[in-house]
Formats: structure tokens, C-alpha cells, sequence
């Protein structure tokens, strides 16, 4: 194991690293700056109060982003990675659910069998694009045998080119940015890559809402990749964090279905018992407990999986942050079509009402079609399923199966525990 200080303090580790490089080529829009020479960093004070406070801050294409085990050769060189047509790829805003959705797709590509996974990382079964050792990162991932699962917070414009154009599917996991911003804050805190945020809540609140965090805004973040969605819905899957929390069961279905990799009854009771939160939680293979780069985080501050609930947001926002909040989001959201919820009944009514809580802003289209089958061949099963509004997939609302004659009635397989009893 590699400490973080040995990697950023010693002679040695700057020399892997990169630590200390003038970067004396000129300043261009395709050069990673150290976020103190970015004029638009450097000319707002609040701004460079906050950069000043992440290590080795970087600035690239107008994102500000970490420095320690981010860099710069990395983040250039991956405008032109080569992508293939089986990658999967998990893309969040930071502290949206990342974790969570990397170890149910992990459990998914490997059929459901938490055995399969149980004694190996999940930092090596799923990999991030842009964080990783700061030497050999490309070609390791370059090297990594199909399918590979990777991950990246990185906003649309900084993905590889060829991301957009590829086969490969990609999973966007969104979180309403209330409890995103407070979850963000206590990661901030406990990060020390982040830099151990010493700034009170208040503080944070105006970085935050001002964009001027690590991998910038969450509205310039979310709303491209939403667009993407909206263009490319075969290729693109939007899941929120609420419906992850509220019916985990058909939510994982439905993820299954989009990856081509459908579970078994059995297989799908297995994977939602394993990523259950409190499974998560405990689990040293996925917790952050144990890393093969020590430091990384500082665990008296914060568990890195802290309570993962739906509106914690109210122990945190003053009713005037609440209310400037709101404002800000329905200026940023007008048109987009993506509504999202904030409170667990509403995530609940939501649920209950179209079996989603991420709903298309498109005229209905059937799944025999987007799936790409024959729309002809099933137009009339297709009205019959539109008329009577039954979802394509099994949810919690809906009633167990009755059990046939002689057979004993079985556990509703997409049963989960009481949605508002949401604690972790």
C-alpha cells in the first residue's frame, strides 16, 4: 500500500507523480492549468479562496478539478481514447450514487453472484477514466480486458470524443442536488484530496451553488448528459438515487435490461440483498475502508457511505437557503423536462404513479419499439399495455402474483422493505 503523503511529499513520489513540472508550453484552452493561473479562478475571490483550499487544484476547460491522482497527462490524453462497443460506462456527479451503481452493475456483468465479487475491490472490478496512478493509468486501461466497467465524474464536454458516437452503454446516476450538496460537503470534509474542507456549511452552500466546486456545477453537469439521454435513450439510461432507494428491486430489473444482461428471480434477490445500503455500508470491498492508496480519506470526519437517505437536506438548508435554492433550480431546470423530488412521500407518490421517478418528457413509446423489435408485429399488445397503464416492469406497488393451484405463495420478488423508513 501507497501512502497519499509518499506520493505528494517525497522526492520519489514527485517524480511519479509530475508534482513541481513548470508547465512552461503556452496557455491555451487545451492546457490543464494549477487553478491559481486560471484568470477566472484567480479573479474571483471566492472562488480562489475555495481552490486555494483543494490541493494542487487544477483548472481545465473552465472545470476546476483535484489534483492529487488526477493528472494532467491523463486528463489530455483522454479526449482520444479509444472506446469500445461493449464498455459500460457509470457516470455521476460527484456523491450521487456512485458507488452504489458501480457495484449493481459489477454484480450484474457478473450474473447476479455476489460470490464472484465478494473478495475483490471494487476500485479494480469497476475503474474510473480519470482517477487513477499517476503513472501507466491510459495504458492500464488501454490493457483492461472487454467488458470493461469504468466510471467518471467528468462533465460531457471533457469525455472522450469517441464516447459520444460509440455502441457502448452508459448509465447516468442523478441525485436532487439539496441532499447532493449536503452529502458533497461532509465528502469534502472527510477527503483529504479534497483538502479536509475547514469552511462551515454556510460557506460550502455558496460554492456550491455558485459552481465553483470540484468538477464544477451539478446543472451544467447534469443537464448536457440529460440531453444526451433524451437524443440517445438506447445508449443513454438516466436512474435517480430516489428510485435506487425507494424500489431497488425493479430498478436493478430494469438496469439489467438496458445492459443486455437480464437476471433470474434468484439472481436478482441476491444482488438487491448485496446492495442493500446496509450490506454497502459494511462492506469493507466497497466502503472505502480499505484502498490501495492509504489517506485518501479521514474516517473521524465522515463514513465515506454516511446515511444515504432521501431528504437530509432539511437538517442542513436554513428556510432562506431553501427558498434561493428553489429559485436557482427552477430558473436552471425551465424547458429540460427532467423533474426531479426532494422529499420521500414525493418520491413515493411518483413511484407509485408511473413506476419511475425519471420520466422521458417524449410521447409514449413502447418498450417492444425502443428495445428495437418488430413495432408492427406487437402494435396491438402494445395499445392494450398503453390502455391500461400497466409498467414494463414489476414494482413494489404492484400486488404479488396470486400462486397457482397446489403452490405455495412466494415472496413477491421485487419486494422490498418500507420505502419511507429510510435510515442507514
Amino acid at each position: 500500500m501507497i501512502s497519499l503523503k509518499f506520493l505528494y511529499s517525497s522526492p520519489l513520489g514527485a517524480l511519479l507523480t509530475g508534482a513541481g513540472r513548470s508547465g512552461k508550453c503556452p496557455e491555451n484552452d487545451d492546457q490543464v492549468l494549477p487553478a491559481e493561473r486560471d484568470p477566472a479562478v484567480a479573479g474571483d475571490p471566492a472562488w480562489s479562496t475555495y481552490a486555494a483550499s483543494i490541493p494542487r487544484a487544477q483548472s481545465y476547460k473552465g472545470v476546476l478539478l483535484q489534483g492529487y491522482l488526477l493528472h494532467p497527462h491523463v486528463i489530455r490524453g483522454l479526449a482520444d481514447f479509444k472506446i469500445r462497443n461493449d464498455d459500460v460506462f457509470i457516470v455521476t456527479y460527484p456523491k450521487s450514487g456512485t458507488t452504489w451503481m458501480e457495484e449493481i452493475v459489477s454484480l450484474i456483468m457478473n450474473g447476479g453472484d455476489p460470490d464472484r465479487v465478494k473478495n475483490k475491490l471494487l476500485v479494480y472490478r469497476v475503474q474510473h477514466l480519470e482517477v487513477g496512478p499517476p503513472v501507466g493509468h491510459l495504458w492500464h486501461l488501454r490493457k483492461t480486458r472487454s467488458p470493461r466497467l469504468l466510471a467518471t465524474h467528468l462533465p460531457l464536454k471533457l469525455i472522450p470524443k469517441q464516447l459520444q458516437q460509440a455502441k457502448c452503454k452508459i448509465i447516468y446516476v442523478v441525485r436532487n442536488p439539496k441532499d447532493n450538496a449536503v452529502s458533497y460537503y461532509h465528502h469534502h470534509k472527510m477527503s483529504t484530496f479534497l483538502g479536509n474542507f475547514k469552511g462551515s456549511w454556510d460557506e460550502f452552500l455558496e460554492h456550491y451553488m455558485s459552481g465553483h466546486v470540484v468538477y464544477g456545477s451539478w446543472f451544467d453537469h447534469v443537464l448536457p448528459y440529460w440531453k444526451f439521454h433524451l437524443e440517445r435513450p438506447d445508449r443513454v439510461m438516466f436512474v435517480s438515487f430516489e428510485e435506487l432507494k425507494i424500489e431497488l428491486g425493479s430498478m436493478v430489473q430494469r438496469i439489467s435490461q438496458f445492459l443486455g444482461r437480464p437476471l433470474g428471480p434468484d439472481a436478482l434477490a441476491a444482488v438487491v440483498n448485496h446492495c442493500s445500503f446496509d450490506q454497502m455500508k459494511n462492506n469493507n470491498m466497497v466502503n472505502r475502508e480499505v484502498l490501495p492508496i492509504s489517506d485518501l480519506f479521514d474516517m473521524t470526519q465522515s463514513k465515506f457511505m454516511r446515511k444515504g437517505i432521501i431528504g437530509d437536506w432539511k437538517n442542513y438548508f436554513t428556510p432562506e437557503q431553501s427558498e434561493s435554492f428553489d429559485q436557482q433550480y427552477a430558473a436552471r431546470m425551465a424547458d429540460s423536462g427532467l423533474d426531479l423530488v426532494f422529499e420521500p412521500q414525493d418520491a413515493l407518490d411518483r413511484m407509485r404513479k408511473f413506476g419511475r421517478i425519471i420520466v422521458d418528457p417524449e410521447p409514449k413509446m413502447s418498450w417492444a419499439r425502443r428495445d428495437g423489435t418488430d413495432s408492427n408485429a406487437n402494435n396491438e399488445e402494445d395499445k392494450e399495455a398503453d390502455n391500461s397503464g400497466k409498467r414494463p416492469f414489476p414494482c413494489f406497488f404492484d400486488s404479488p402474483p396470486l400462486p397457482r393451484r397446489r403452490e405455495a405463495a412466494l415472496h413477491h420478488p421485487f419486494m422490498t422493505p418500507d420505502p419511507l423508513t429510510l435510515t442507514g
